[in-house]
């Protein structure tokens, strides 16, 4: 059995093929990839600073609350 390859119906479908269809693709996909990866990037960092924030504002708060408040109960204190 031996396998045939038309070239005929290759080369004149290689010659309807538009390259420049392909490189405007490729430089979509550049494109896409040069713009999204920082913003992707600054999205992630605004996020976790934010997340950072929130929690540096919590202890705070909470700190200033414990502190605020006699302690009532548990182990005593001795001054």
């Amino acid at each position: 059995m031996a396998l045939t390859v038309p070239l005929e119906r290759i080369s004149e479908r290689s010659r309807r093929v538009d390259v420049r269809k392909g490189l405007l693709a490729l430089l979509r996909l550049l494109a896409t990839l040069l713009v999204g990866f920082p913003y992707v990037l600054g999205w992630l960092v605004g996020k976790l600073w934010l997340g950072l924030t929130v929690a540096w504002v919590a202890a705070g708060e909470g700190w200033r609350d414990a502190r605020a408040r006699p302690s009532s109960g548990g182990r005593s204190r001795i001054r």
